[in-house]
């Protein structure tokens, strides 16, 4: 089953708010980076037993992607903790938001949502046309920050539609904007509970 696709467009504001106390931003500057990205991504977007070339496949194996410059660390009293990509394609104007994650002993504190609105300032001032990202249903946290961030629905394969107004159903959304994947309007999707 295809994974459900989202976009967010540059006009839709950013969270703004300050990090919590002890927590502050950096970027990928060394290989020892790399052992801790892994380790944020563990129990979620990597095995538990991956090693640094999990690292070197999700993010070195795309051209699109400067490591020094698209991958963001969310450092913890100066220790990594959580971790997220965002990259300008090199053949087309619109950007990607690209493993997203949290160390387990950091995850339900709504990191995410600051992480969020780092990559996509970095994307907004490399003025691309939309960012895009793709997740499963069943990451439930992380599809409730993208809705909450801004994300729109994008209908791009076979049963998006009943699909999203599953997913708003669960999240208790009344509605929101589909598009398409030319970044078209193409309906509003109501949360299955609403339909009638």
């Amino acid at each position: 089953m295809a994974q459900l696709k989202m976009y967010w467009f540059p006009d839709t504001p950013i969270d703004g708010s300050p990090l919590p106390e002890g927590y502050s931003f950096s970027k990928y500057e060394t290989e020892a980076d790399k052992l801790a990205w892994v380790e944020c991504c563990k129990k979620g977007l990597a095995a538990d037993d991956a090693t640094e070339k999990a690292f070197d496949d999700s993010i070195l194996g795309w051209d699109d992607i400067d490591p020094f410059n698209d991958v963001f660390f969310l450092d913890h009293n100066g220790e990594h903790v959580g971790t997220i990509t965002a990259f300008k394609f090199l053949d087309r104007n619109a950007g990607d938001v690209h493993m997203v994650a949290v160390r387990t002993d950091h995850r339900g504190l709504g990191l995410s949502k600051y992480m969020l609105s780092a990559a996509l300032k970095h994307l907004k001032s490399k003025g691309v046309q939309w960012a895009q990202l793709t997740t499963d249903e069943w990451r439930k946290s992380a599809v409730r920050s993208y809705l909450t961030a801004g994300f729109l629905p994008v209908e791009y394969d076979e049963g998006m539609v009943p699909r999203w107004e599953a997913v708003l159903e669960e999240h208790g959304v009344d509605s929101v904007q589909m598009v398409t994947e030319d970044g078209k309007p193409y309906c509003v999707v109501k949360r299955s509970g609403l339909k009638g």
